[in-house]
């Protein structure tokens, strides 16, 4: 009687993934790293800052492949997808997402999977396809961007009264406009750190900033980084 009880708990559970075929499944996971293969070549394609990073477009795939299995496990069963929930909430993730695309394209991601994975297969290629194309247009038409560029100024100078005041009328001619960030002392007061943020005009050189600025503060250093660099003021 025992016997019997067991095997049939074990039926039961065997009988979990039946729903899904192993072609099916196989199909659908198939699918899903096709289309992630997309959704990375997209983000690597349209990616415009400074910090790409190669292990994200891994992230991507592996993404659409995991969020595809996850559904495939839920099924129409609620008791799994809330059990499901319950086991996921333990995972914490401790590194902050600084740019709000990677956000956007990890949504982009889970959500093929989650087409892959319930199977509405042609949704998930439609879908794929006609998000990435409208990616591609605003990325080659520079959607959003502005006609000049940020950047970040710092300029060494020697400590005298008002040197903010020293580098106005320069900053005035090179940049469209320009704000003062920080300013403090280096070199046991001798000297001082200005740093700015400036707008440049996409089609002026670099270099026209930086040599008038240092005929001002006696060559001494002056650093343009771009304005999503990580840096301390």
């Amino acid at each position: 009687m025992e016997l019997d009880t067991f095997y049939d708990q074990i039926k039961q559970f065997s009988d979990i993934g039946s729903a899904v075929s192993m072609t099916e499944m196989l199909f659908a996971l198939s699918l899903a790293f096709l289309l992630s293969l997309v959704v990375s070549k997209t983000y690597q394609f349209s990616y415009r800052g400074v910090a790409y990073s190669p292990a994200f477009m891994h992230t991507l795939v592996l993404c659409t492949i995991i969020i595809a299995v996850v559904m495939l496990i839920i099924g129409s069963n609620i008791a799994r997808a809330f059990s499901l929930v319950g086991a996921l909430s333990i995972i914490r993730f401790r590194n902050a997402v600084k740019d709000p695309r990677d956000v956007a394209f990890i949504f982009y991601a889970m959500a093929v999977g989650m087409a892959c994975g319930t199977g509405f297969f042609a949704l998930g290629i439609v879908f794929t396809i006609f998000t990435s194309i409208v990616i591609t247009v605003l990325s080659a038409i520079g959607f959003g961007e502005q006609s000049d560029t940020e950047r970040i100024l710092r300029i060494e100078a020697p400590a005298v009264q008002d040197a903010e005041s020293l580098f106005r009328e320069v900053l005035k001619a090179a940049t469209n406009r320009f704000s003062l960030l920080s300013m403090r002392s280096t070199r046991m007061g001798t000297e001082l750190e200005l740093t700015y943020s400036v707008h440049i005009p996409k089609t002026a050189p670099v270099e026209s900033l930086i040599t008038p600025i240092m005929k001002l503060n006696n060559q001494l250093r002056v650093e343009v980084l771009s304005a999503g660099h990580q840096f301390d003021l």
